[in-house]
């Protein structure tokens, strides 16, 4: 927030708030100079949001990478059960074979 106080046909004192700090600007050069140092102040805070995007976008790029390995795994593992003859089932046949082993024996 800027507050400011001069009298740009004449130079007159006034006060430029910027912030919490109060500057006394008594020539059109101060303003020039106060002006100035705002906006690298600007400029300084976009560079480190920039920095913070390129970090957020490398965290992506390697969350993608990990979600294609994951996918990479489902499908293998989706292959290998497909083979498998699970637990239950070597159950039902064991408890079969057995009825049939009373049966005959």
């Amino acid at each position: 927030m800027c507050f400011l106080m001069v009298k740009l046909t004449g130079i007159q004192t006034g006060i430029i708030m910027s912030g919490m700090k109060k500057k006394k600007i008594t020539t059109i050069e101060d303003l020039a100079v106060l002006m100035q140092n705002e906006f690298l102040s600007i400029q300084e805070r976009f560079d480190g949001v920039d920095g913070r995007f390129d970090q957020v976008d490398e965290q992506f790029d390697e969350m993608k990478e990990e979600i294609k390995e994951l996918r990479r795994d489902i499908e293998d593992l989706k292959l290998r059960t497909g083979e498998m003859v699970f637990r239950f089932e070597i159950k039902e046949i064991e408890k079969r074979l057995r009825k049939l082993e009373l049966k005959l024996g």
